[in-house]
């Protein structure tokens, strides 16, 4: 039987023949599940695998840790994800991922961690003060990435929340708007209070030119909007200009002004914050700070990697800027 050459073996394997070199290869960066399953189908088309190179698992691996509901339903955080992936991989890093639900933290779950013996800890958005407690004792690498409250015990990945506040507000001056609300809620994350105090200290900085109103909702119920609060403010405020605590939120403001029979931007201004694709194809287009989530993804996994090589745990604030991508939703006053 002639012997099957790499690129047959990729094609019934639906992978590429680089990743078929690397399992037959015994190199690290490939998942054992798929070179268990590229070494099974090469034997089966007749491919000599008594001579394969012994795979050497690696030393350190990485546990990738979030609630079921960001790990595998959220697309916002899947580019994340798959940067930090592809990043450590390339790194000969192993990366196990933990998935749990937010509202069942208990005492199974938090000894399956303290168990762990892996060489680094990466929690995504969500991070239960009981998850960091024990993570945090193993003195290993711990980071954050956009942490929904704040935990000195880690390193935090944040976004420019402040400052791409204060510069949405800047802006909106320089296109002569006076009357600029903020419309958002503060006890939903830390991000979400964040661009609310970026938002407060532009206007301080301007208080003899600007009027604030501050719209903050309960979002409990995760609806990302108070129709009634919002339609109130409008009523009893001349607000002319709205940035907003997210994308989503601006969506759903711009959906009750245009119920309140104003108009976006010809009689109110809107900026968001996310850059999520829904944003880009409405009329108007929204204006927003793009969050550059590949990048994010890839400097978590170099800093984890770098940690682990270094043995050091420099417990800091990382913040990454996100930059204003302007569209037709805000105008001159």
């Amino acid at each position: 039987m002639k012997k099957p050459t790499l690129e047959q073996i990729a094609i019934e394997c639906g992978v590429t023949k680089g990743l078929v070199s690397r399992a037959l290869g015994g190199k690290n960066n490939v998942s054992d599940a798929t070179r268990e399953r590229i070494i099974r189908k090469a034997t089966e088309l007749g491919y000599d695998t008594s001579k394969l190179k012994v795979h050497k698992v690696a030393s350190n691996r990485v546990l990738l840790i979030g609630s079921s509901r960001i790990l595998f339903k959220e697309d916002f955080w899947q580019p994340i994800i798959t940067a930090i992936s592809s990043t450590l991989s390339r790194s000969n890093l192993i990366v196990e991922y933990f998935a749990f639900e937010e509202d069942k933290i208990d005492d199974g779950l938090l000894k399956k961690l303290k168990e762990s013996s892996c060489s680094a800890f990466i929690i995504i958005h969500v991070a239960p003060q009981q998850i960091v407690d024990v993570l945090a004792s193993k003195g290993k690498p711990l980071v954050i990435v956009d942490p929904k409250t704040f935990h000195s015990e880690a390193t935090q990945f944040k976004f420019s929340n402040y400052d791409s506040a204060y510069l949405a507000v800047q802006r909106l001056i320089e296109q002569g708007h006076t009357n600029i609300a903020f419309y958002g809620s503060d006890s939903h994350s830390l991000s979400f209070r964040e661009r609310h105090e970026g938002y407060m200290a532009c206007i301080e900085n301007h208080k003899n030119e600007v009027k604030p109103c501050s719209i903050i909702f309960n979002n409990e119920k995760k609806n990302y909007a108070d129709e009634q609060m919002l339609i109130n403010a409008l009523n009893n405020n001349d607000i002319t200009a709205i940035v907003c605590a997210n994308d989503i939120i601006a969506l759903n403001a711009i959906k009750t002004i245009n119920r309140s029979g104003k108009k976006v931007p010809e009689d109110i201004s809107v900026i968001g914050f996310d850059n999520i694709r829904t944003g880009e194809f409405m009329t108007p287009r929204l204006s927003t700070f793009n969050i550059p989530r590949q990048e994010i993804g890839e400097e978590v996994a170099k800093y984890v990697a770098n940690s682990i090589k270094s043995h050091q745990i420099p417990y800091s604030q990382i913040v990454i800027r996100c930059d204003f991508i302007e569209r037709e939703s805000n105008i001159e006053k």
